[in-house]
């Protein structure tokens, strides 16, 4: 788990081992600067940075899994914490640099964008757009007043245009949530950290990350079968966020009795028939969700046409 929060300027930091960070004002391939640290998790470490031959800010992302390596002594590279660690080191890395091969190969207004990826310092890096903004998290919270339509049109279906996109090279993010979706200053959403990333027809076995109520039952499993229905349960996990304020009740806690809340009874605005898509796509079993996001995309428009013939804005 990341040790920040977003806030309206950008990540906020919670406070760390300094010696851990890389200090500011170093200078990555000759050409981005560390400007400020911003969070880190147990496999990464991220940097609002400055691309030196444009003025314009940037997010770094450091390789740094925690229990692998350690800061050498210059605060710049790092060390395996054993010689023997030196294999796993580089195979996790590979699964690092994933990422950036995924994005680099995107270009949608809706997902971050790929900048740049290298090794140096005896770890790797990638460089990716800055968005500054809030997240959906705290962009529900603050904007009380945001329309259901609103929503729907401008945020929602803009994130299921950015999904197909990815869903159609085969690729599943598997890490949709409020926290991971950017709403920037032009309420664009975009989505962020394709860490958890991950082309759905290879048949390796699978990192597990799981966000409690927004994670499908399969990514608890590193040999279940994974899909495209995977991501519909976190972007439906997400609308009902959206409706009802709460996070929907956590899928291992759903095994045996299922007593997750149906939208209906936290959001009577919306219609019978999209309660029962929305709770559709919540199912544990995957194979009672929607295959891909058509049929969901289409429900979505189907609702947001009807609340705007009632008269909601």
């Amino acid at each position: 788990m990341w040790d920040r929060k977003w806030g309206e300027n950008g990540w906020q930091m919670a406070k760390d081992n300094e010696y851990i960070w890389l200090p500011k004002g170093v200078v990555l391939k000759d050409t981005y600067r560390i400007k400020r640290k911003i969070a880190r998790s147990n496999l990464s470490i991220v940097y609002l940075g400055v691309c030196q031959k444009t003025g314009e800010k940037c997010i770094i992302k450091e390789h740094y899994p925690a229990k692998l390596v350690l800061r050498d002594l210059n605060r710049v590279g790092v060390v395996w914490r054993r010689p023997g660690l030196k294999g796993t080191y580089l195979q996790a890395q590979a699964h690092f640099f994933k990422e950036a091969d995924i994005l680099k190969d995107i270009s949608s207004e809706y997902i971050v964008k790929y900048i740049d990826h290298f090794v140096q310092n005896n770890t790797g890096y990638i460089v990716l757009e800055y968005c500054p903004g809030v997240t959906l998290e705290q962009f529900i919270a603050k904007e009380k007043n945001v329309s259901i339509t609103g929503f729907l049109k401008d945020i929602y279906l803009p994130l299921m245009k950015a999904l197909e996109q990815i869903h159609k090279k085969g690729i599943i993010h598997r890490d949709l949530k409020p926290s991971n979706i950017v709403i920037k200053k032009n309420e664009k959403p975009v989505i962020i950290d394709f860490g958890s990333a991950m082309d759905y027809r290879g048949t390796e076995h699978k990192q597990i990350f799981v966000t409690p109520g927004f994670s499908p039952l399969e990514f608890y499993s590193k040999t279940a079968k994974q899909g495209r229905y995977s991501d519909v349960y976190s972007l439906a996990a997400t609308l009902y966020y959206y409706l009802s304020g709460k996070t929907p009740l956590d899928v291992s806690q759903r095994i045996i009795d299922d007593q997750i809340e149906d939208i209906r009874s936290l959001n009577k605005i919306i219609s019978a028939r999209f309660a029962k898509v929305i709770m559709a796509n919540l199912a544990v079993d995957y194979r009672k969700r929607y295959s891909s996001l058509g049929r969901l995309r289409r429900a979505v428009r189907f609702e947001y046409l009807r609340l705007k013939l009632m008269g909601y804005e």
